[in-house]
């Protein structure tokens, strides 16, 4: 990216619908490693923007990790590393570490460029008729979603992205069978890089993700991954405020499976986006449909892709339709309730679910309560770096607002100044 015209940069930024300080911080949540101060790093994209300083190698990984694809660069990225290592937990316990080439993600339009530098250790037995990739894959799958749920999505995206990669590399050497046995795993981790960018807010590479996911669902020929990926696409939408996408992907799904967990799924999501498109009645009778079908479906039949789905996650739907449509007091006691009863390992779920809750009192008048609870959220969206989390605290700093005299606001609002949180 060094020689990259200033414009260029400027005008992917706008693109992304960011001002110079929202830039920033997603650069800063994005670094692994200590960066310039906030209003250093405001002043040097000023200054890369305007063409007075070169952006340097440093900053242009960062940029590339928020979707900086490498079609737009001017010179070619500075050479690394050529493979990285990959530690990996066999089904038997065995510790493993696999070779990665850091050219080979998942094809040549992938926006994702994370490489992390790691000793060479021993390459992937591709020809052990023991080694039970497809099994080790789903395994590190459910392994890596329980981390992003504890942790947070950047530590947990560039291991992702690793063994996806080394899913595709492995396909090329198996004989027809091996390679659909693989479509399996490989669905599943793109729908998971799908979610992880959906909770930095990267929504055009949760996008790209979950199309991916379509593809090689649609090639697999499994009707339930075909139903279950159109579903995370209507609640992708949904996020979006996207109230036609989100209705149309998630009656799509439901077309496909309607009384499965899955379609239980679908019809939360599809109630969420009449509730954004301001459709009390629909979302009400959607939301009704979602629990009698999770009430008597058998989650043998969906398995492993609502294994979250339960009353909890419903209820919390639920109050946040209600937020969308006005009535915040209803709203807050359903996101109370629904916290209540929510998993153990729903670490920063819950986090974003406070925060919610946190905006609904606020909205209710409720400032001094709603500001206890911002300070919950964040402290699980400091630890996580979620932007989820951080995207409702905004919310909720300007919802609070109005009691800005007030001693539990006002340590709030100094939280999250000191937190960076704009």
């Amino acid at each position: 990216m060094p020689g990259t015209e200033g414009k260029t940069l400027r005008e992917w930024r706008r693109a992304r619908g960011w001002d110079v300080p929202q830039l920033a911080r997603q650069l800063r949540h994005a670094s692994t490693e200590p960066v310039a101060a906030h209003d250093g790093l405001v002043r040097m994209i000023r200054s890369w923007e305007r063409g007075t300083h070169v952006l340097s190698e440093r900053y242009e990984l960062l940029y590339r990790s928020l979707g900086f694809e490498g079609h737009q660069l001017r010179h070619a990225p500075p050479a690394g590393p050529e493979t990285v290592a990959v530690c990996c937990k066999t089904p038997d316990g065995r510790i493993t570490f696999v070779d990665v080439p850091l050219r080979r993600l998942t094809g040549s339009d992938s926006p994702v460029t994370m490489p992390v530098a790691a000793p060479r250790t021993r390459p992937w037995p591709r020809h052990d008729p023991d080694a039970r990739p497809v099994e080790r894959f789903l395994l590190a799958r459910q392994a890596l979603r329980d981390n992003d749920n504890l942790f947070g999505p950047h530590d947990v995206i560039p291991l992702a992205v690793r063994q996806l990669a080394i899913m595709r590399d492995l396909s090329r050497s198996l004989p027809g069978g091996g390679r659909r046995g693989l479509l399996r795993p490989q669905v599943q981790f793109a729908d998971l890089l799908g979610w992880l960018y959906q909770d930095c807010r990267e929504f055009t590479t949760a996008g790209h993700w979950l199309d991916r996911a379509l593809e090689w669902a649609h090639m697999l020929d499994d009707q339930a991954c075909v139903a279950f990926i159109l579903a995370r696409k209507s609640q992708l939408a949904g996020d979006m405020r996207e109230p036609g996408a989100a209705i149309a992907a998630a009656e799509a799904a439901m077309r496909i499976t309607s009384e499965d967990l899955i379609g239980a799924a679908a019809a939360t999501y599809a109630a969420h986006g009449h509730a954004l498109a301001g459709d009390t009645a629909a979302s009400g009778r959607l939301y009704e449909r979602a629990r009698t079908v999770l009430a008597g479906a058998d989650g043998a039949d969906s398995a492993p892709w609502v294994t979250f789905l339960d009353n909890a996650y419903i209820d919390v739907y639920e109050a946040g339709s209600l937020a969308v449509l006005g009535a915040h007091d209803a709203a807050a006691a359903g996101f109370e309730a629904a916290i209540g009863g929510l998993r153990p390992g729903f670490h920063r779920d819950r986090g974003v679910y406070l925060a919610r809750e946190a905006r609904s009192r606020a909205g209710a008048g409720e400032h001094e309560h709603a500001a206890e609870l911002g300070l919950r959220a964040l402290a699980i969206g400091t630890e996580t770096q979620s932007a989820r989390i951080f995207a409702e605290l905004g919310d909720v700093r300007d919802a609070t607002a109005p009691a800005a005299g007030s001693a539990a606001v006002t340590s709030f609002q100094a939280a999250l100044s000191a937190a960076d949180v704009r």
